[in-house]
């Protein structure tokens, strides 16, 4: 078993660094003269970091408040070192490793939970999965959260089964790390309450973890607390950017308010341009009226917008903004979908075979990161970081379906036997 995963690791790793070698930055979004996408202004958000030691993005020299650090702090490192093509290239196979690494922590999950023939699937699945060659090209934060995201689950695992705090240290210690890339993690713990009821814990133990845990994230957060109340004079916690998606998510599919909603708010001059006017604190106004509005307004539609139109779009459509020659787009898209109802399907039936207490490590924080989205904008690039617990879910329905297979055929054997 160990052979196969130091194999398939490295296949995933040759594989990975071909392709980000070869294409470069086909994979870029933007372009970094214009820096009119997140890729490129994370680069130029690094160099000014290096240079002047300020974080800035869309603020021209001013400090922002608009992202976390982690990626542009990486991206620095490189650039102290290399010229800019070099730096981005580098981080580039910083990621083809952070991807054959979470294949190891998709193997532990599944087998912790499910099994080792189960985690033999969601290695291959992972392994396979081609939205993951762009991940690795791409300068996002997705390569990076996604090796965050499961160690982080790793580590409530670990921690919920062990009980000691050395174990539930390293998971503060986790969830500080995964806030630095995406700040969506901050309410997890959640999961780990959950987990602490069914498994019994006492109140004394649940809140004795639960300082540790607080006080090891919150720790690792200081430095970045401290930055944004020298920059900014008051406490941000994460960041102040949530308006904007937040009020993109108001919109159903993008389109106009509400009828009506313009008679009631005048001062938006019947111009949707007028909706983004301000900044954060503004755009959330904005978007709390178009909520509140909607669902008073068009009850039914918003309800469906809400769950299962902003669901089908952060699953349905895979990230893979720029496709890897050989590999189109359509083709992608129809596979992601299968994927997707593998692995929904094996959700349901590792619930029905194994039951809640089995397989709740994994499904709690899928069930979280999918429902803490549904506020706001969502689409593929968000869902990406659920695709490998998919995998995982996936990988049972497939070893189920091979199992009933083997038994169906040593049934019609038997006879002739």
């Amino acid at each position: 078993m160990r052979t196969f995963l130091w194999v398939l690791m490295s296949a995933v790793l040759l594989i990975h660094m071909a392709i980000v070698l070869w294409l470069g930055d086909h994979f870029l979004l933007g372009s970094y003269e214009l820096r009119n996408n997140d890729d490129v202004k994370y680069v130029y958000s690094a160099q000014v970091l290096l240079e002047h030691g300020t974080l800035v993005y869309n603020s021209g020299m001013q400090p922002t408040n608009f992202i976390m650090p982690a990626i542009p702090v990486l991206l620095s490192g490189f650039l102290s070192f290399l010229d800019r093509d070099a730096a981005v290239m580098g981080f580039r196979i910083l990621q083809c490793f952070m991807q054959a690494a979470s294949i190891y922590l998709v193997f532990i999950l599944a087998r912790e939970t499910l099994g080792r023939r189960v985690a033999v699937a969601a290695a291959l699945l992972d392994a396979l999965y081609i939205p993951n060659l762009f991940a690795s090209g791409a300068i996002l934060t997705e390569s990076t959260f996604k090796l965050l995201f499961l160690l982080l689950i790793c580590s409530f695992l670990y921690a919920v089964r062990k009980r000691t705090a050395g174990a539930y240290v390293f998971a503060g210690i986790m969830l500080g790390l995964a806030c630095y890339v995406k700040p969506q993690c901050a309410l997890i713990p959640a999961c780990l309450l959950v987990m602490w009821l069914i498994r019994r814990y006492s109140r004394a133990e649940i809140v004795k973890y639960t300082a540790i845990v607080g006080a090891c994230s919150m720790l690792l957060l200081s430095p970045w607390w401290v930055r944004n109340y020298a920059d900014f004079h008051e406490f941000i916690p994460f960041t102040k950017s949530t308006g904007n998606p937040m009020l993109l998510g108001a919109l159903i599919d993008r389109a106009a308010p509400p009828k009506g909603f313009f008679e009631q708010y005048p001062e938006y001059k019947n111009d949707s341009k007028n909706l983004f006017a301000g900044y954060d604190t503004e755009q959330k106004r904005t978007a709390k009226r178009l909520i509140a509005y909607g669902f008073k307004h068009q009850t039914l539609p918003y309800t469906y917008w809400f769950t299962v139109g902003k669901s089908l779009e952060l699953f349905e459509n895979p990230f893979y903004s720029r496709p890897v020659p050989g590999l189109p787009r359509p083709l992608i898209n129809v596979l992601q979908v299968i994927f997707v109802l593998a692995g929904f399907a094996g959700i349901a039936l590792a619930l029905f075979r194994s039951g809640f207490k089995r397989v709740m490590p994994i499904l709690l924080p899928f069930l979280y990161y999918w429902f803490i989205h549904l506020p706001f904008i969502t689409f593929g690039r968000y869902g990406y970081p659920l695709m490998c617990l998919l995998a995982i879910f996936a990988a049972y329905l497939a070893v189920a379906v091979l199992e009933e297979t083997d038994v169906l055929k040593s049934r019609a054997k038997a006879p002739e036997a």
